[in-house]
């Protein structure tokens, strides 16, 4: 009986003993797992591709998500984020284990300004964007004498209006195919009849496009500044190109 008696003390004392280890080594791995986790906390976010905006400028964004550990759907909020600034058209994000992550950005760049009561500026895909605070830091060509109306510039969209997107589309060419041209356009404008008209910044020499051919006249424009030689296009106070194949130069009297 005594011997029974004494095996059962033995066997409670060693279960008391297990379960107590048990609960010890839990609370230690629980610990650990805990320090363990805070290798995943989100350092500072590396940002690259910047040139418009400052790193604080995303910086600001990001913080903004409040989540301190990395994780898929957190990259896609980071993402989705950053692509709603109208400056931004597109973003990688990307994770870097263990807890770092990478945003390389990729800006709009600004083909013109919108001359409106709130200045605004605008991308090669007609894509509005912020201007005031910003526009001053850029020499590219004035849109102006186009409707003014506000609603027609939804900022971080493409814009409404049918005549400027036009105008984007001859911007764009000019920069691409005629650069030298592009880089001397301080205005580009609508008459009195809806015609496109490029002003020069030296002088300025008054370039009346026209509605139509655009492409064609700027082919013919080039090859007519290719034959002056020595003289310029500002040489002259007015080319007009709204007749057929062809061009009627005024030089200043």
């Amino acid at each position: 009986m005594k011997k029974n008696k004494k095996l059962k003390i033995n066997l409670r004392q060693a279960i008391g003993i297990s379960l107590s280890s048990i609960f010890l080594l839990l609370l230690f791995l629980s610990l650990k797992w805990a320090d363990y986790q805070k290798i995943f906390e989100l350092n500072e976010p590396i940002i690259s591709g910047h040139k418009i905006l400052n790193k604080q400028d995303y910086k600001n964004i990001v913080d903004q998500l409040e989540n301190e550990i990395i994780n898929t759907a957190y990259i896609v909020e980071v993402r989705e984020a950053l692509e709603k600034n109208p400056f931004v058209r597109a973003a990688r994000v990307s994770r870097h284990f263990p807890n770092k992550i990478k945003i390389e950005i990729v800006e709009r760049e600004p083909l013109g300004i919108i001359n409106i009561e709130n200045q605004l500026m605008i991308d090669e895909e007609a894509v509005v964007l912020p201007g005031k605070n910003y526009s001053e830091d850029y020499l590219i060509p004035v849109l102006s004498g186009f409707n003014s109306a506000k609603e027609l510039y939804p900022e971080g969209e493409k814009t409404f209006s049918i005549k400027v997107k036009e105008a984007v589309e001859i911007l764009r060419e000019l920069s691409t195919n005629y650069t030298d041209l592009y880089e001397n356009i301080s205005e580009l404008t609508l008459n009195q009849d809806d015609e496109y008209v490029i002003i020069l910044a030296d002088r300025p020499t008054r370039v009346i496009l026209g509605k139509d051919n655009i492409s064609q006249k700027f082919n013919i424009l080039k090859s007519f500044d290719k034959a002056l030689g020595q003289r310029q296009l500002t040489d002259f106070k007015l080319i007009d190109m709204r007749y057929s194949k062809q061009l009627v130069a005024r030089e200043w009297a």
